[in-house]
């Protein structure tokens, strides 16, 4: 593929810089959209008389719509910045690096894209184009169990599943925790529901505080309604999921001052599942929580981390060292690279 990319560059020139122009233009609209002609200009910094040219052409083409509301990328427009990762990946070593932070981590698979999401989130369009992609080959025709956690990595995820994944599939979406407390768009069952509409599948929330005694965790462990819900989060052959920084996490999990400082103390470096743990992937501190549990990772067929940025990149290498094998990673090149240079061991 690479020589045949080359070859028609050498023999038109001028096929590469429309090629990446127009790409641009879809990036920015799936990204922003729906964006006006003139709003768009000004991210691009394009004059609108161009501009105009090339989105005429991508909605002559179907890849993108147009509404009152501005414009917008299709499911054509999608695949078209998918098969651009792709060109990308082959022209460039990511494969490489792919393959070395697999064999650092000792997991089943990483998918690595490119940028920085702590320094700009909205590339987190990527890694749910990237997870979209990586279900599409793995899964089969028929029913899937889809449980998907909260924050705002998972509803850039969800935001951004290709709807094309539900064609020949059926899949039930299940909140795999509560959430009650939490910023409504964060929490699990507000994403849940938006992944399911994505994929025009069934939706199953898990209304429950984040934070509990343990005289209200046995109490809630008897409602119907939560344990139909749990049953369900037992037959999930997919989970989609993201770690944190255990400061972070502990101050936005209400964590007392006191526990906060025995995970401090403890030396714990991320969070998940409720669970924080220090960088050997010990549970230093675990949270009385409804839903998945750490423990059910083993039995879950795809177990999909999805973490970006280099501010993640302690608590996935530490995360990795007490997941189970079939763990698969998606996530950017700064956290990679900040996972691989060694300063995270």
């Amino acid at each position: 593929m690479e020589d045949v990319i080359e070859q028609m560059i050498e023999i038109v020139p001028e096929l590469l810089p429309v090629y990446l122009r127009r790409i641009d233009i879809l990036h920015m609209i799936y990204r922003e959209g729906p964006i006006g002609r003139k709003q768009l200009a000004e991210r691009l910094q394009m004059t609108e008389r161009p501009l105009r040219t090339e989105t005429e052409f991508l909605k002559q083409q179907q890849f993108i719509v147009t509404s009152a509301k501005g414009m917008m990328v299709t499911g054509k427009g999608e695949q078209a910045l998918i098969n651009a990762q792709n060109i990308w990946r082959h022209q460039s070593s990511v494969h490489v690096q792919e393959k070395l932070l697999k064999q650092t981590l000792d997991i089943r698979q990483v998918k690595i894209v490119s940028g920085d999401a702590d320094s700009d989130r909205l590339q987190n369009y990527e890694l749910g184009l990237q997870v979209s992609q990586y279900l599409n080959k793995k899964l089969d025709r028929g029913h899937h169990t889809l449980a998907i956690t909260g924050g705002t990595t998972m509803l850039d995820i969800a935001k951004n599943m290709q709807e094309s994944l539900a064609n020949g599939r059926d899949f039930t979406v299940v909140a795999a925790r509560g959430g009650l407390g939490d910023q409504l768009a964060a929490q699990a069952n507000t994403i849940s529901d938006i992944l399911a509409q994505r994929l025009h599948g069934r939706n199953m929330v898990l209304y429950t505080p984040e934070k509990l005694s343990q005289e209200t965790y046995r109490l809630l462990l008897m409602e119907p309604s939560i344990q139909q819900t749990l049953q369900e989060l037992k037959r999930a052959n997919i989970l989609l999921f993201s770690v944190g920084d255990a400061k972070i996490m502990a101050e936005r999990r209400e964590v007392d001052l006191d526990e906060a400082e025995l995970i401090a103390k403890a030396g714990a470096v991320g969070e998940a599942f409720g669970c924080f743990f220090d960088a050997d992937g010990k549970i230093v501190y675990r949270m009385p929580r409804i839903g998945f549990q750490i423990e059910d990772l083993a039995s879950v067929a795809h177990p999909i981390l999805v973490a970006g940025g280099s501010s993640k990149a302690k608590a996935i290498a530490a995360f990795a060292k007490l997941a189970p094998k079939q763990l698969v990673l998606i996530t950017d090149h700064g956290a990679a690279n900040q996972v691989l240079n060694g300063e995270t061991h």
